[in-house]
This record gives C-alpha cells, sequence and structure tokens, in this order.
C-alpha cells in the first residue's frame, strides 16, 4: 500500500503540471468588448469548442473556433475564435475542455473611453515649463522642468544669440523637443478634433483648463505655443530644443543640462508649415487672433521652405548626441504643409501632386497629405479619387490579414522600432477607408489593432501603461523612473516588439540582457532598460489616442463631415435573453446557444509551414525601446513553455508523461521538460 501511494504521487503530481504547463492559452482584448461590435480571441494549444460562462456560472454561448493558421511572426499555430453573439455587459470567464482559461473577458459600453482619455492624458504629464498640480496629476504630481525660456541658438542653427522658449511636450523618455516628431504629432490629434468635433468639444478629462477652448484643443495649444516660438524672423524653423546629450534618469526639475536650438531644416520648416495652417482653420471659432497669427507663421514658414528646399538636417552636429529625426528628402514634408495650406485659404497656388499607398511616420508624411486630399473631394477632384483608391487598396490588404493568424493586421515585416506606433497608425488609416465607404470589413480591422495593443498578442498583454490584466509596468520613460511611485504613469503606450535588439549589452552601459526570441512579435522585454522595445513616445500615444477616441466618438452617432452616410453608429444596449440562452443551473450542452459564423469543424488543421526565420530592419529615430521576456503566457501556463512552435513536419502532439532513467519527464513536440515545465537538455 505505502509503495502504490509512493508511486501514484507523482504520477497525480505530473497529471496536474501536464494540465498546468500545456493548458490551452486564450489572448483577449484585456480592456474589453462593446456589446454590439464584432467580438475575437485568439486561442493556441487547444482543441474543442470554447465556452463562455458568466458570472452565475453559467454557460451563454459556446463556440466551435475557426481552424488553425500559422502566424510567422510568432511561430504559432493559432484559432480564431468569434464569439460576437456575447452582447450581454459583463464579466465572464472562458473554458476549454472544462478547464478554465481565463476570467477577465469584459463585455461594457463605452468601452474605449478610458484608453483614450489616458493616452491624450498622457501629453499632459509631458508638458514642458510647468509644474504637474495634485489636483490634476495626483500621485504623478511634479515640480516644473526646464522653466528657463531663454535658450542659446546652436552654431548649427547658422545664428548666434538666444531666443526665448518654453512649453510644448517632451518628446519621449527623454527631455528633448523636436518639430520633426511633433509634426506628425500634432496633425494627428488635430485631425481628430476636426474629425469629431461635436464629441470633443464636450469630451473632459482633468486638465487645466485653456480659456473656453476643449480640452483636446487645449491640449495640443500647449505644443503649439512651443511650435511658434521655434520659428526664426526669416520663416525657417529650428530643428530642435535640447541638451547636448541625453540626461539621466532625473526627473525634469533636476536635468539641469544647458538647453540648445540646434539646426535649421527644410523638413522641419514644412512640418510646421503644415501644422499650423491646419490649426489656424480649426482654432479660428474659438480666438481668430490665434488662428491668424498660426496661418501668417504657416505662410512664412512655407516661402521659406521653398527657397531652401534642401537645407536638410541629416546627422547631428558635432558634440551632440540627442535624437537626430534626419530627413533628406523633404518633398513628403512640402506636399502636406502645401495641401492644408491650400484646404485652409483656397489659395490654388499651395497644391501640390502627390500621394501614397503606405502609412506615415515621422520621416514620410505623405500619408498624411493622402488622407486630407481623399477627405477633401470638392477641392482636390481627380487628385481625390486617386488617394481614396490609394488608402482603400492599403486598407484591403490590412483587412485580409487581419482574418488569420493573430487576427491582426500586422505583418512580421512590420515589427520595426516603435511597432506598437505601426499598429496604431494601420488603424488610423483603417478607420479612412472606413469613412470613404462604410465598409464595416474596415472598421471591424481598425477594432482588431485595438485588440492587438490591449492584449490579444503572443506576449498577453497590454502594451497600455495601467490598463489590463497585465501591462507595461518598467517603461524607458524617466518620469516614472524616477518619481517613486511604483506605478508608471497610466496611458503611455510602449514601443512593442521588434528583433533588433539595439539595447542588448552589458548593464554597466545601461543596456539589457538579450531577451530577443527568434520570433519577431515576442521579441520584448518589459524592463526600464530596454529603449528599444519599452521606450514611450509622442508620435506613438498620438496614433493610440486616435484610434480609440475616433471609435469612441463613431460609436456615440458622430461621423466627420466627409464621411459617407451610415458611418456613425451608437452604441447597442445590453441584448436581451433571446439572444443568450443561459441554462438555469450549469448550462447543458442542450441549452448553449453555438455561433454560426465561424467553422464548423473543431479540428485544429496543423501549418505544415516550417518557422522561418525572423528579419526586420528598425528604423531608427530618436529613441528607441525593446523589450521582455519572448514568450507568452497566462496565469495558468508556465512561461518557458508556452510558445512552442509546431514541428518542421507540421505536426502537433499533445504531452505525454514518459519515465527514463529513473526519472520522470514530460515530452512534447519531441523535447523534454522536467515537471516545472523547464526544458530538459
Amino acid at each position: 500500500m505505502f509503495v502504490k501511494n509512493h508511486v501514484l504521487k507523482p504520477v497525480v503530481l505530473a497529471t496536474l503540471v501536464v494540465a498546468q504547463a500545456f493548458a490551452a492559452t486564450a489572448y483577449i482584448n484585456q480592456i474589453g468588448y462593446r456589446p454590439g461590435d464584432f467580438k475575437e480571441l485568439a486561442l493556441v494549444d487547444a482543441n474543442g469548442n470554447v465556452d463562455f460562462v458568466n458570472s452565475a456560472g453559467q454557460v451563454v454561448l459556446s463556440v466551435t473556433p475557426k481552424a488553425a493558421s500559422f502566424w510567422n511572426a510568432s511561430g504559432q499555430n493559432v484559432q480564431l475564435v468569434d464569439f460576437s453573439k456575447l452582447s450581454e455587459a459583463g464579466k465572464y470567464s472562458i473554458k476549454v475542455g472544462g478547464n478554465v482559461l481565463r476570467s477577465d473577458l469584459v463585455v461594457k459600453s463605452q468601452t474605449y473611453e478610458e484608453i483614450f482619455k489616458a493616452a491624450i492624458k498622457w501629453f499632459y504629464y509631458q508638458r514642458a515649463s510647468m509644474a504637474l498640480e495634485q489636483q490634476y496629476a495626483g500621485k504623478w504630481s511634479r515640480a516644473a522642468g526646464h522653466t528657463n525660456a531663454t535658450v542659446e541658438l546652436h552654431n548649427s542653427t547658422g545664428a548666434s544669440g538666444t531666443i526665448n522658449s518654453s512649453k510644448g511636450w517632451y518628446d519621449a523618455g527623454d527631455y528633448g523637443r523636436y518639430i520633426v516628431n511633433s509634426g506628425i504629432t500634432t496633425y494627428t490629434l488635430l485631425s481628430l478634433y476636426e474629425h469629431f468635433p461635436a464629441y470633443f468639444k464636450t469630451l473632459k478629462w482633468n486638465i487645466p483648463a485653456e480659456g473656453s477652448l476643449p480640452d483636446l484643443l487645449a491640449e495640443i495649444k500647449w505644443n503649439l505655443d512651443w511650435m511658434l516660438t521655434m520659428q526664426a524672423a526669416d520663416g525657417g524653423v529650428y530643428h530642435k530644443l535640447t541638451s547636448l546629450g541625453f540626461p539621466g534618469d532625473v526627473m525634469p526639475a533636476q536635468d539641469n543640462s544647458k538647453l540648445y536650438v540646434i539646426g535649421k531644416s527644410t523638413a522641419a520648416t514644412f512640418d510646421f508649415a503644415a501644422i499650423m495652417a491646419m490649426a489656424s482653420r480649426i482654432y479660428k471659432p474659438f480666438d481668430a487672433t490665434y488662428a491668424t497669427k498660426c496661418l501668417d507663421a504657416a505662410k512664412k514658414a512655407f516661402a521659406w521652405g521653398q527657397q531652401h528646399p534642401n537645407q536638410n538636417f541629416t546627422a547631428n552636429p558635432s558634440g551632440v548626441s540627442t535624437g537626430t529625426y534626419e530627413d533628406s528628402t523633404p518633398n513628403d514634408e512640402k506636399v502636406l504643409a502645401g495641401t492644408e495650406l491650400f484646404i485652409t485659404t483656397g489659395d490654388a497656388s499651395y497644391k501640390q501632386s502627390g500621394s501614397t499607398e503606405y502609412i506615415s511616420y515621422w520621416g514620410d508624411v505623405m500619408g498624411l497629405a493622402t488622407y486630407e486630399k481623399a477627405t477633401h473631394q470638392t477641392q482636390f477632384g481627380g487628385d481625390a479619387n486617386e488617394a481614396k483608391q490609394k488608402i482603400l487598396g492599403t486598407a484591403n490588404e490590412f483587412a485580409n490579414r487581419a482574418e488569420k493568424g493573430f487576427g491582426v493586421v500586422m505583418a512580421k515585416d512590420d515589427f520595426v522600432w516603435g511597432s506598437n506606433a505601426v499598429a496604431s497608425n494601420q488603424g488610423v488609416w483603417l478607420l479612412h477607408a472606413y469613412y470613404l465607404t462604410g465598409e464595416q470589413k474596415y472598421y471591424k480591422a481598425a477594432v482588431k489593432v485595438l485588440d492587438y495593443l490591449l492584449g490579444k498578442n503572443p506576449l498577453d498583454m497590454s502594451f497600455v501603461t495601467g490598463y489590463g490584466s497585465k501591462y507595461a509596468k518598467h517603461p524607458h520613460h524617466r518620469p516614472s523612473t524616477s518619481d517613486n511611485v511604483e506605478e508608471p504613469i497610466p496611458g503611455m503606450l510602449v514601443g512593442g516588439p521588434q528583433p533588433g535588439g539595439e539595447d542588448v549589452g552589458p548593464k554597466a552601459e545601461w543596456k539589457c540582457d538579450d531577451y530577443r526570441t527568434g520570433q519577431a512579435a515576442t521579441a520584448y522585454t518589459d524592463q526600464q532598460c530596454s529603449y528599444a522595445t519599452n521606450e514611450v513616445a509622442i508620435n506613438w500615444n498620438a496614433p493610440l489616442a486616435y484610434l480609440a477616441g475616433a471609435i469612441e466618438a463613431l460609436n456615440a452617432g458622430h461621423a466627420p463631415e466627409f464621411a459617407v452616410s451610415g458611418v456613425a453608429k451608437k452604441d447597442a444596449p445590453a441584448s436581451s435573453s433571446s439572444e443568450q440562452k443561459s441554462s438555469s443551473s450549469v448550462a447543458s450542452s442542450s441549452s448553449v446557444v453555438s455561433s454560426s459564423s465561424v467553422a464548423s469543424s473543431s479540428a485544429t488543421a496543423p501549418s505544415s509551414s516550417i518557422v522561418p526565420q525572423s528579419s526586420s530592419s528598425a528604423k531608427q529615430g530618436v529613441s528607441s525601446s525593446s523589450s521582455a521576456t519572448a514568450v507568452s503566457s497566462s496565469s495558468q501556463a508556465s512561461d518557458a513553455i508556452r510558445v512552442v512552435p509546431i514541428d518542421r513536419n507540421g505536426q502537433s502532439y499533445q504531452p505525454r508523461l514518459r519515465f527514463d532513467d529513473q526519472k520522470l519527464f514530460i515530452e512534447k513536440n519531441g523535447k523534454r521538460f522536467d515537471l516545472k515545465g523547464h526544458r530538459i537538455k
């Protein structure tokens, strides 16, 4: 008897470990899903239907997953589960084969309002030259930084002396301010207001008032005011305002490095002209004098840019090591500037030709001009039609990608430096396609981008600080590192996975241990040292704010003026029980509604693809970030085993207990693991 019990105990233990180490994993949007919207989760290592269980323990929906497809960005076979019929607000558990995979699934209205408010309020936390008071900043209140407005002109500007320059947003995890990156950032936020003025006129999120301005325009004006200080008397615009090198891990008020205005460039000047022209028409109803000031500055800058078409900032001057935002081909900035000036003034002499099928980033803003042309049909005629077709062509590719793998828009090559901003901007692009056509596939794919950023990804984490069941907690962000507050400032979108490993190196050099996994979508570490995957930046937060804010505005019944009819939505109320039949006890199979919109086969068809080698060229700009443990995990799964791709023949084996040389181990996919889930070499 003693011997039998002794033998059984390790077997029982091993069985429990097998269930724990190899349990299926469900990846979800950890913030929630809108009652009336399309809803989808991703499933890995699972067999059988997925049950959704309400707080009363009742199975209210059972769904057969789609057949698995291989996602080469993470090296996983993934099943997508459409649970759109789960339309009643509440909190749910997800079960497969009777096992609870997770219990944090939420269905709620106004799903992304908090995310939007957090993402946009982060710009308040990034304000230079201003003390953040406790009534607005809470426990992240701090003293004002960089309050000396008198700044020396670096010899790279071609001038000498000083200027007065204050306000603006700190660019990223450091305290520099850059016109080029302010350009795309401010455009994105201005366009959000211009597309949904009625919605944002009344939406507030506890920031200091700026006269009668809506909160969104008040926040943007803080940066516009700084940008205006960076224009020289001749109309040209200085490139950046920074110290000679990056500061240490100190709070803004403790950064006593001398500041310089550095460089004067064509790209910065045209970026400035575009933003000021746009701001002029948006602020005019609130402050006609300010609007005129912005427009005059825009015209003056455009004239300077035409006279200096190749005054390019392509590298830092000697002795300067802050971000470069280099650009040797500023034609795209010129097209955007001319486009905005034409829209604002009606003066056809500003019109510029050109559009693109590619999303924008700070170094190529032609995509922004493409948005403007496509959405101003009357002014641009044939150019508007061409721009629209380019938007739709790319949007179709994005929507198709989102139907397989992890159900996300990103391709493997999109995992570059700031990959989460790539995703966010893809979502913004998709919303423009939706505005122009009303086709739901574009809206659905845009929502899937938020799903990815908020948890439906191979790392099983939200990339937005402070939001989600598991979120980034150690961003490369000096105020969050130095403020003696355990939690990071909320609402920051970290850079995200990318395999470049630019910050891998000795800890003595403030670098990270090697976190790369061989897979693009899991090459991330949540550590402060990771500027290549875990830094934050204003141009990354802006498209997140646009995406979340626009989706909320649409669902509050608003639509852009240029949009086709039927684009505006309305948050659906919690559904009646007619759509969700619950069992009076724990539901039996006969009382469960099965989804008819998904594949009927429950079998997972393993891919025969061999996992390709990861490759990606990181586009470097100013700072960067990169990050954490490469493997995704859930509370039930061992991190060491969770991401295990299929073997080279496309076969996927169930784990088995085996004995060898008096030792008990687990075998799966031809590999051996001990009872704690660690690989046995």
